[in-house]
């Protein structure tokens, strides 16, 4: 099954959640996206701004990712070469990664770009 994740901010419960038009958004483009509903929404902790000290990894040439897009609960593998590359870095610890440009978004076709 397929989820929709959504960040639980470190605020104290109830501060900074996104609006019900945000989380409509979320789930079209899920459907747009997957061909088929989110199962259900859910919350994981995650950092919401970049840190302000980032260290290069290198190129992002190219993504590698599994997905049951168009086949629920069939996940595939998809490869995506990266045109216009990307630059990989991560927080100064090594455990957040972060892509840096690339003009690439996320359609109802895929990842475009």
């Amino acid at each position: 099954m397929s989820y929709l994740f959504r960040s639980v901010p470190p605020e104290p419960p109830g501060a900074g959640c996104e609006p019900a038009a945000s989380l409509r958004q979320a789930c079209s483009l899920f459907q747009a996206f997957h061909c088929f509903p989110a199962g259900r929404v859910v919350r994981r902790r995650c950092r919401r701004v970049m840190p302000p000290l980032l260290v290069s990894v290198g190129e992002l040439r190219g993504l590698i990712y599994r997905s049951d897009r168009g086949q629920p609960g069939r996940p595939r593998t998809f490869v995506h070469f990266l045109e216009e590359p990307a630059r990989l870095v991560c927080d100064i610890t090594g455990r957040q990664l972060y892509i840096l440009g690339g003009n690439y978004r996320v359609t109802a076709r895929g990842v475009e770009g």
